[in-house]
């Protein structure tokens, strides 16, 4: 520990950086888990791999580069599946979220005997996998962009109320109490003094959701929901080319969507 003498004769002791500890502890995890790893797998083929990644990212033989991007115009129809699968399960599910982020609030929420039972509800919820959800819902109603849907409302539903109710604990009560002191109902002093407080932020979580699900919905592909998780699995094995067509899609869509949320958080700012 280093130590600087001040003019007035004061000494101050410099605080020991422990960033280094840090930094040496996690290259330890990292290389106890490698080792664990590597010790339950010793074949690791990294030829292939790169073999792969090239056919994913190159024409076919007989292909050229006109034929390769020009595959990602004939992906509009599943395009549209995955947007609007995507969408659509992250606006229900963030709408559905409302009432029960209000309800496990124990600033707005204050009898356990209700706030209790839904917050266990919620996060017995939210233990479940998505990929779950999903195989449900394809037992449910079918293959198809419905199960798929289904399954994004549930992810949705569980991260926006967890979320949202913890923001909603945040917020200042004075005008909810005056509200409330005015004879206003419980539910009026909610909508009129509580969500205007958490509306920036329900907004960019939303974003935030719904940016995870569209690429989340490529899994859903090899559950039979539709969207461009279909054309990859169809595609993965034999067309590696499409595939890698199919990601670069993906990537554009996940940018625009990421310009799109940086626009919308700075206007509310």
């Amino acid at each position: 520990m280093k130590t600087f003498n001040l003019p007035s004769g004061a000494t101050i002791k410099k605080p020991f950086n422990k960033i280094w500890i840090v930094l040496g502890t996690l290259l330890l995890l990292i290389f106890l888990f490698s080792f664990f790893i590597f010790q339950r797998t010793p074949f690791f083929n990294m030829t292939s791999l790169t073999d792969i990644l090239v056919k994913m990212f190159s024409p076919r033989a007989n292909q050229n580069w006109g034929d390769y991007f020009g595959y990602i115009l004939t992906l509009r129809e599943p395009l549209i599946e995955t947007l609007s699968m995507a969408l659509g399960g992250t606006v229900i599910g963030s709408v559905l979220a409302i009432p029960v982020a209000v309800l496990c609030a124990k600033n707005i929420t204050k009898v356990k005997w209700i706030r209790v039972p839904v917050r266990l509800m919620l996060n017995l919820f939210r233990t479940i996998p998505v990929m779950l959800m999903a195989v449900f819902a394809v037992y449910l109603v079918g293959i198809g962009v419905l199960p798929g849907l289904m399954a994004i409302t549930g992810f949705s539903f569980g991260i926006m109320a967890k979320m949202l109710f913890e923001i909603i604990e945040t917020v200042d009560m004075s005008p909810y109490e005056a509200l409330e002191s005015t004879g206003a109902t419980k539910t009026q002093a909610v909508v009129r003094a509580i969500l205007p407080q958490v509306f920036p932020l329900y907004i960019s979580y939303l974003i935030y959701i719904f940016e995870i699900n569209v690429r989340a919905s490529a899994i859903f592909g090899y559950f039979g929901a539709g969207g461009l998780g279909t054309v990859i699995v169809e595609s993965a094995g034999q067309y590696y080319e499409r595939v890698g067509a199919t990601v670069i899609l993906m990537l554009i869509v996940v940018v625009v969507i990421q310009f799109i949320s940086n626009y919308v958080r700075g206007k509310l700012q």
